[in-house]
């Protein structure tokens, strides 16, 4: 007899970490972060998720009400519930799309994770003074690149008692910002832009001369009160600048 395989959202959270409808949260979460169920999407009805996680109606629909006030659920009585049609400017609010970047230059894109290493938070207390010095940590080096050349550097460091998972994540298959997106939401980011010289290492890295100037794009992210990630980003500043613009009239 044939068996139809379960989506990854009809599979409960093996963690079991956090009450059901955080874990159906997070699942319908990372269905739309992934782009498996895009902006117009129909999401299966209550009753489905009901069966695929034994609960009742009232526990799924609270996961669908935390989904739609931020943002990325249309809720419509009689009509069903659809993936907004604003879900990915939504999510990447604050953050710098070194992805997009690249390609707009022409250049064909890929993530380079260059080491990783567990460590605990006291040594990087000065630059992220969220974490308490016992929190467990992942750093990851990495670069964003065109043509497989280092454009962009990446240090980022994850919060592992926000998200433990990540130890045993190939992040040159899905992307860190992706992956944390996809199971914590972003409800406070602090953005900081400051000016470096280039190291002897980065400098290599970036083909650029050594003690050259560098823009460093430094942001932090929490989940409700949960410090996430801090992530640095180093750019050559003669190749790069950072432009904002707010219009409130703007319709």
């Amino acid at each position: 007899m044939a068996h139809q395989l379960e989506e990854p959202w009809q599979t409960p959270s093996l963690d079991g970490e956090g009450p059901l409808f955080k874990q159906i949260e997070r699942a319908i979460r990372s269905e739309i972060m992934s782009g498996r169920w895009p902006p117009g999407h129909r999401i299966p009805p209550e009753f489905t998720f009901m069966d695929a996680y034994s609960t009742t109606r009232a526990t799924v629909s609270k996961a669908l009400s935390k989904l739609s006030e931020a943002g990325l659920l249309d809720r419509k009585r009689r009509q069903g519930t659809t993936v907004a049609r604003s879900t990915e400017t939504h999510a990447v609010i604050g953050f710098l799309d070194v992805r997009r970047e690249v390609e707009e230059r022409g250049r064909t894109y890929s993530y380079k994770v260059l080491k990783t290493r567990r460590m605990k938070a006291k040594s990087i207390l000065h630059m992220w003074p969220a974490v308490s010095s016992d929190t467990p940590l992942l750093k990851l080096d990495a670069a964003h690149c065109g043509f497989g050349q280092p454009e962009v550097l990446e240090e980022r460091y994850i919060n592992l008692n926000a998200a433990p998972e990540a130890v045993s994540v190939d992040f040159e298959a899905e992307m860190p910002n992706i992956w944390l997106l996809a199971r914590l939401p972003c409800t406070r980011l602090r953005h900081t832009i400051r000016a470096a010289i280039a190291s002897a290492e980065n400098a290599e890295l970036l083909g650029v001369a050594e003690g050259s100037a560098l823009l460093i794009s430094l942001r932090q992210t929490w989940a409700d009160d949960l410090p996430v990630t801090s992530v640095k980003l180093i750019y050559p500043a003669e190749q790069n600048e950072f432009v904002g613009e707010f219009n409130p009239l703007q319709p």
